[in-house]
């Protein structure tokens, strides 16, 4: 059986102030990759942003899922 790891409140509250800064620094640099998009482009042609905002979604869920989820106390 596997062990589980026990943490405590302190680094808990530390982990989900991390993830917090984590999703507005990706909020605020995917507004300005669609902003950036649609000021060379005007908005036509493939929405180049959508790579970026799909790749590190994944990143951002996997942190969300370790912290809230999988984060014993």
């Amino acid at each position: 059986m596997a062990k589980e790891k026990v943490v405590d409140e302190k680094t808990i509250l530390k982990e989900k102030r991390g993830f917090y800064i984590h999703l507005i620094i990706y909020i605020l640099v995917n507004i300005g990759l669609y902003a950036q998009w649609w000021y060379l482009t005007d908005g036509e042609g493939f929405a180049w942003p959508i790579t970026t905002t799909f790749g590190w979604g994944i990143g951002l869920v996997a942190h969300f899922l370790v912290v809230f989820i999988f984060l014993k106390k």
